[in-house]
């Protein structure tokens, strides 16, 4: 807002500056008018100054930052630092410094262009087994915007670099030295990335910040070992592969044996049936005969269809 003001006064001035070059070249001015234009002037020149003073006195914090102030005279900070929005300050009695609390990332990366620095910035590190990672890593962090006076005080504006990435390079090398390559690399990346969030929570807490999040972007490790890790996976995949298929034919067998056992339990039954009731099949082979049928003629063993005998005779 300062220059905003201070270019209103300096064009306010040369307006009526102007109109003075014009008069002096039309014959100059009375004393009355050049009373009046000392008085013009000196008016000027304290608009100027006020402007300028009110201009530099306003001050806007933008949504998602704060803005620590530090009195020089009192060496002291406000209590506070000052939320979004407009505020008077007095200029020249207060440094200002403004901070952003909101979600910020730090990547090293083997990819250039892609972290904070352009170049391979990829942390090496070594495992419990003498097995040497390049990992590729994110931190979500932010600023506690309590405590930024404090890390005003003790760290200032350069965190990222005084704090965040030496810290993460110390904590990614302290976990990954407590683990083998391989589990790493597969079974203990969560585990590890668990570790990695509480060792760095602490350290960026005690320096007035806060930990979001840890992201474990990448394991690169030696070619060789890659390849074994790769060899084991396809052979798990194998293993799993056949076990279904054994576990599937199981299966159908059990199918077919259980299938079996249900046909030879019902003939079992009606093989009981039949012979606690013999004249059954008898009574099965009559309810069987076509209803045009009048008369049937039997020894107990033969069934004789005398109206079929007679309709052939005729």
């Amino acid at each position: 807002m300062g220059p905003l003001f201070t270019m209103i006064a300096i064009v306010i001035g040369a307006i009526i500056l102007g109109n003075y070059a014009k008069r002096m070249s039309e014959g100059g001015f009375t004393k009355s008018e050049l009373a009046r234009m000392r008085s013009m002037v000196s008016l000027l020149v304290v608009l100027v100054v006020v402007l300028a003073f009110v201009g530099n006195s306003i001050v806007t914090v933008e949504v998602g930052n704060r803005m620590v102030l530090f009195n020089r005279f009192t060496k002291q900070f406000t209590a506070q630092p000052l939320e979004p929005g407009w505020t008077l300050v007095m200029p020249g009695v207060y440094e200002r410094k403004l901070y952003n609390v909101q979600i910020q990332e730090y990547t090293m990366s083997a990819t250039q262009g892609e972290g904070d620095r352009q170049q391979d910035d990829a942390i090496t590190v070594r495992s419990s087994d003498g097995l040497e990672m390049d990992i590729d890593l994110t931190v979500l962090f932010s600023l506690d915007d309590k405590k930024l006076n404090e890390l005003h005080y003790n760290i200032g504006s350069n965190y990222r670099e005084k704090i965040i990435r030496p810290s993460v390079r110390e904590a990614i090398r302290s976990v990954f030295a407590l683990h083998e390559a391989t589990a790493a690399y597969s079974t203990e990346r969560e585990s590890i990335t668990q570790e990695l969030g509480d060792r760095l929570s602490s350290v960026l807490a005690d320096n007035n910040m806060l930990l979001n999040e840890v992201l474990v972007r990448n394991i690169k490790l030696p070619d060789a070992v890659t390849e074994k890790i790769n060899e084991k996976k396809a052979a798990q995949q194998d293993a799993e592969r056949m076990k279904y298929v054994l576990e599937k034919a199981e299966q159908e067998k059990q199918q077919v044996l259980i299938e079996a056992q249900a046909q030879a339990e019902k003939i079992r039954v009606l093989n009981d049936a039949l012979v606690q009731n013999p004249n059954y099949l008898k009574w099965l082979a009559i309810d069987k005969l076509n209803d045009d049928i009048q008369l049937v003629v039997t020894d107990g063993n033969t069934l004789l269809n005398l109206d079929a005998l007679d309709r052939n005779g005729q």
